[in-house]
């Protein structure tokens, strides 16, 4: 990733730089935030993967993200009327988070101890990591979407919005959960 990061980034300044100055440090941000985005927090989880254990670990990391996701959704949507953030994201709220915390943290600490028999408190505290993160993430991502003036980031899963619009927690959790996990919990 290095490598091939480090090989892109002067070839698109040349080329980029052919156009002219005109919004060049704006043209320039976007290229290097556009490839540094995806791949580098996606990284984190073919890291997770790697041990042993590692299928353990990916799917507990996505299980706590799916849980977080799910918890947020359900509560927003039955009791959501505190906005946290309604220029950037309109329905997401406080109620929502609540929710996320709820049941993150009682599926990922519970499948923590099934999956990598670790004591349900780490499942916890990974939940917690989990709803922050992945919180951010969709905030961050709506934002992306709100300054790009578009409602979803691609067509493919119709009615899902595109497939960023699926990841946008899963990459801002990725590099957290791994650390978490291969260097607080040690496995």
């Amino acid at each position: 990733l290095a490598i091939a990061t480090g090989i892109s980034i002067p070839i698109l300044l040349v080329i980029r730089l052919r156009s002219g100055v005109t919004s060049f440090v704006q043209d320039v941000t976007a290229t290097l935030f556009t490839l540094l985005y995806l791949p580098m927090p996606a990284g984190f989880a073919v890291l997770l993967a790697h041990p042993d254990n590692g299928r353990a670990r990916v799917m507990a990391f996505i299980a706590a993200v799916a849980l977080s996701d799910t918890g947020g959704l359900i509560a927003g949507v039955l009791f959501g009327k505190h906005r946290i953030a309604p220029t950037i994201s309109p329905k997401k709220s406080l109620e929502g988070v609540v929710g996320s915390l709820i049941l993150a943290i009682g599926g990922a600490g519970t499948l923590y101890m099934i999956w990598l028999d670790r004591p349900f408190w780490q499942g916890a505290v990974l939940a917690l990591i989990t709803v922050i993160t992945a919180t951010c993430g969709d905030l961050i991502e709506s934002a992306l979407k709100r300054d790009l003036g578009v409602k979803d980031m691609g067509a493919l899963l119709p009615g899902h919005g595109g497939i960023l619009d699926r990841l946008d927690s899963l990459l801002l959790t990725a590099p957290f959960a791994y650390i978490f996990i291969s260097h607080f919990v040690g496995l």
